[in-house]
């Protein structure tokens, strides 16, 4: 079974890595800029509430931050 991040602990993650509280919704903005920049057209990154490990992967490059870490 493919290993799965939970967007809650990506954004936990997140907030830890930035030091400032970023929520879901700047998860899901990150996301957006992730999406548009790779040519990504599907909508249902949005509708899952996890990630897989290749996309977690890409997002923590695209971030600058390994968001794998929690």
């Amino acid at each position: 079974m493919a290993q799965k991040f939970f967007k809650t602990d990506l954004v936990r993650s997140l907030e830890r890595h930035v030091g400032a509280p970023v929520g879901l919704e700047g998860l899901e903005t990150l996301l957006y800029g992730w999406r548009h920049k790779h040519r990504i057209t599907s909508h249902a990154i949005y509708v899952r509430r996890w990630l897989t490990y290749e996309e977690t992967m890409s997002l923590s490059r695209y971030a600058g931050y390994d968001l794998t870490k929690i």
